[in-house]
């Protein structure tokens, strides 16, 4: 008897695995393709409709930079970024 259940339960256990399987594939094969716009809409979605810091005019003079700073009053902001090899030994 231990075996015939044992048996019973492989069956409705792969039974199981391969309904589930049955089921991705078709909602795969729902999907809608992919497109240019379908991702650029999505990803433009996601983004926060109004931020701060897309609305500053930055700047690539430093000079440049400074000079509206003090006009407007306000406080400048240097980023720096330094793109060197890995093997770069100078650090």
């Amino acid at each position: 008897m231990p075996r015939l259940t044992v048996r019973a339960a492989a069956l409705v256990f792969a039974g199981l695995v391969w309904g589930q399987a049955g089921a991705e594939s078709v909602s795969v094969a729902q999907k809608k393709p992919v497109t240019l716009d379908s991702l650029q809409a999505e990803i433009n979605a996601l983004k926060a409709p109004k931020v701060a810091w897309r609305e500053i005019d930055w700047k690539t003079c430093l000079l440049e930079g400074l000079r509206e700073a003090r006009a407007k009053n306000k406080p400048a902001l240097l980023w720096v970024f330094i793109d060197r090899p890995i093997d770069d030994e100078r650090c």
